[in-house]
């Protein structure tokens, strides 16, 4: 007796079991191309096209305002921020809209502002985190690295005999800002805009953990707390001028961020030292460029070092910083990508539901 066709369209236990299986493998691939989706929906835009960048940089720019504000604490290097943004902007948009083609010159309007509100914001964040003004950590940073077997004292008086090498590794140290704005231009030239904006975000956690961590073990660096009253011929002594800022924000007698904000006060963990890891590893695509670089930024760890500012502890603070940094830098792109698409979607579909109800029907 032949089946019915209500027995035929009955699917048998076997093929449910099948199709469940094939559904529980498929989902996790269709969760992948949905994220992919996002991310694309989020980067499609024709006025901003660095979106997760903007936003961390006006949330930055916002808590260096409300933190000057809560400790009376006069922020002049923020004044900057509001005068850059209408020109800014203007010539973004006007750029975007009038040569739709020039898309590297828009993106580079684009990073400049971010560089010049993420610089100063986080520069006075750092002197913010300062006033905490919690226990000194130096004593314990001598400790380790007397257990690692490294005396910052002796090497650096032996390594002042070097004048040569001194003067390498100071432009070395140098090259931090420059290595910086570099990595953004070889980002924007190659039109790589998800990774520049990744790199803008991998910066900002790398920075905003070195904050955290440098007003939780603040320190004056080694030629404050170890070589105060050592007289070097060649050695930089720049960190005994960096102690005594640190000091006069403790102690509260500098309630002024300026522009020397900029210079940078933080000791521990080395902020040299956690670019020195992430330039090199954003650029990694770009063979010619990539292992120059790693030669520099090899320099760069070892300068950390003898500029007076770090003890060897903060370098290899620094380098976990860096690998932290990364890993939470494409951890949020991803998550604000998916924020920015869903807030853009909202936003449209009421719009797009009144402009199809004023449409005259055909």
């Amino acid at each position: 007796m032949s089946p019915s066709p209500a027995d035929s369209r009955q699917s048998s236990p076997i093929l449910q079991i099948q199709t469940q299986q094939v559904s529980a493998v498929r989902t996790p691939v269709a969760r992948n191309h949905a994220d992919s989706a996002i991310a694309q929906r989020a980067q499609k835009t024709t006025l901003i096209g660095l979106r997760a960048a903007v936003v961390v940089a006006g949330a930055a720019y916002v808590l260096a305002l409300g933190g000057s504000a809560l400790l009376h604490v006069r922020a002049s290097v923020l004044d900057g921020v509001p005068l850059c943004l209408g020109p800014a902007a203007f010539l973004c948009f006007y750029s975007r809209l009038v040569f739709p083609r020039a898309v590297r010159v828009a993106q580079g309007l684009e990073a400049a502002f971010i560089i010049i509100v993420l610089g100063l914001s986080l520069a006075c964040l750092s002197y913010i985190g300062a006033m905490a003004n919690l226990p000194l950590r130096d004593q314990e940073m001598i400790w380790v690295e007397r257990q690692l077997g490294f005396d910052w004292l002796q090497v650096m008086g032996g390594l002042d005999r070097w004048p040569g090498v001194l003067r390498l590794l100071g432009w070395a140290y140098a090259t931090f800002t420059s290595q910086l704005i570099a990595t953004v231009l070889v980002l924007i030239i190659a039109r790589r805009t998800r990774e520049l904006d990744c790199f803008f975000l991998t910066f900002v956690c790398a920075t905003l953990i070195a904050e955290v961590s440098s007003a939780l073990l603040p320190t004056l660096g080694p030629m404050s707390a170890l070589a105060g009253n050592a007289a070097f011929q060649h050695l930089p002594t720049l960190g005994r001028a960096t102690g005594e800022t640190v000091l006069a924000l403790r102690q509260g007698t500098l309630a002024i961020v300026d522009l020397d904000a900029i210079n940078g006060i933080i000791s521990f963990p080395s902020l040299h030292a956690a670019v020195a890891v992430i330039v090199p590893f954003t650029l990694r695509w770009n063979k010619p460029l990539f292992w120059p670089l790693v030669v520099l930024d090899g320099l760069m760890l070892v300068s950390t070092v003898p500029s007076g500012n770090h003890y060897l502890t903060d370098v290899l603070g620094g380098v976990a910083v860096a690998v932290l940094a990364i890993a939470c830098g494409r951890r949020a792109q991803q998550s604000l990508d998916r924020l920015i698409a869903a807030t853009v979607s909202n936003f449209r579909s009421p719009l797009q539901s009144r402009a199809a109800r004023t449409t005259p029907a055909e």
